[in-house]
């Protein structure tokens, strides 16, 4: 009797998790509060102080009416770092915007610096995971970056506070998450292009420099997995085929925007059923941890739950004011989540091979392979070190782990994350003068 209630229990915390699906997705199991937040353009602080950010709430016909208005602030006297709202094809998205200061002093190394525009380097898009949006970026990713002479983008993905799905929307499909980043990729690479070139001609090496490097976390990297199957599926073979000329056409010029991809503690292309498993054997408590904090919310109202789940035993690197700072964002982030009945059918990948590599990237299929950089976190909670692993064969790399917390990019070991990429990058986009 002990064994069939302990395998009965088993079943439904089964059965609750794997209905998740994808645990960095959030589950709107309960439509809480949270539906209700206002939508709002909040002038946030950033960098290394830990003060509580000065928020200013507007309607949503506000902010549609001033989508080209920016808000700056200084970093701690590093880089500038503006929040504003665009309008892409079907929605109104914040973005937060870093350049490099032109004064040298400003960078750490000469040599990487764009001072003057002599060192020209790829432009990056930051893409966060569930719960989060670009803010999470900002804190200490951009400015440090842009130190180094990058222009550095974040998209607040569909259905963020920042970024309104829609009069009553609660649900947003992976699809409309792709056109986004779509969407933000040619953004940046008009953005980019036109600081490039003026009104001069443009040669082909200012031409690969406006080309994004994606970084996306957590559920992020799920999102760009599929906005890569998106577009290279349709990139012509080398073998000529080619049945629809002009979808091809368009969408080759969208993969040509892009020039590589950093996946960080990102979902894997199988989606969360192998993890599921995983983590129950692992735990049954953890797991119920991971079912409540995510799908329930609870970490929105639970400081020692979000704590656990996001940043571990960073006890130095974020403080109490900081759990409930991030709880605020937390909580405005989640308005509308993914369509979990909508991301079944699209997972796992049905394009990788039999050793779990995309096959856009096989030979004698479309364009060569791309640089990509795979990080995984010692202290995750939540994407495990055989997830990681997975999407490393995904983009044919070995994975890298770096100390650290699910959220890389904040606390006091952000720069064990930081500067795997910035060695990346300056190995695989030298500086073009």
């Amino acid at each position: 009797m002990i064994m069939t209630l302990k395998s009965f229990a088993f079943l439904v915390l089964f059965t609750i998790v794997a209905n998740v699906l994808d645990l960095p997705c959030i589950v709107s199991a309960f439509n809480v509060a949270s539906n209700k937040i206002k939508r709002t353009a909040t002038r946030r602080t950033f960098g290394c102080n830990k003060n509580k950010p000065q928020q200013s709430s507007h309607s949503s016909s506000v902010m549609s009416a001033h989508h080209d208005k920016i808000d700056s602030l200084q970093i701690a006297n590093v880089a500038l770092v503006e929040t504003k709202q665009v309008q892409l094809s079907q929605v109104s998205a914040e973005i937060m915007i870093c350049q490099p200061l032109v004064d040298d002093s400003f960078s750490p190394s000469s040599s990487s610096s764009l001072s003057n525009g002599l060192h020209r380097r790829p432009p990056l898009l930051f893409l966060h995971g569930s719960f989060h949006s670009s803010w999470c970026w900002a804190e200490h990713y951009m400015p440090y970056f842009a130190s180094h002479g990058y222009s550095c983008y974040a998209l607040s993905l569909r259905g963020t506070g920042g970024t309104f799905a829609g009069e009553g929307v609660k649900k947003v499909k992976i699809d409309q998450h792709v056109q986004d980043i779509t969407d933000m990729i040619a953004y940046i690479h008009q953005q980019e292009q036109a600081q490039q070139k003026g009104e001069t001609a443009i040669s082909d090496d200012d031409l690969e420099c406006c080309r994004s490097v994606l970084i996306a976390h957590s559920f992020g990297g799920l999102a760009v997995m599929k906005y890569l199957e998106n577009i290279l599926l349709t990139v012509p073979s080398k073998n000529g085929d080619d049945e629809e000329d002009n979808a091809t056409t368009n969408m080759n010029n969208h993969y040509l925007k892009i020039s590589g991809v950093v996946s960080m503690c990102s979902v894997p292309p199988s989606g969360n059923g192998k993890m599921t498993m995983r983590f129950l054997k692992r735990s049954l408590r953890d797991s119920w941890k991971i079912t409540a904090g995510l799908a329930m919310k609870k970490c929105i109202r639970d400081k020692a739950l979000c704590r656990e789940l996001f940043f571990g035993d960073d006890v130095e690197g974020i403080s109490e004011d900081d759990i409930s700072r991030f709880q605020t964002y937390f909580e405005r982030d989640t308005v509308a989540t993914i369509d979990l009945m909508d991301l079944a059918k699209k997972l796992p990948s049905v394009h990788t091979n039999d050793s779990g590599k995309a096959i856009f990237w096989e030979d004698g299929h479309g364009a060569a392979p791309m640089p990509a950089l795979v990080i995984g976190a010692t202290d995750d909670f939540i994407v495990d070190k055989e997830g990681v692993d997975e999407m490393a064969r995904y983009y044919g790399v070995s994975s890298i782990m770096v100390n650290s917390a699910h959220d890389v990019m904040l606390g006091s070991k952000w720069e064990n994350g930081a500067k795997e990429i910035l060695g990346f990058l300056e190995q695989k986009f030298p500086a073009k003068n």
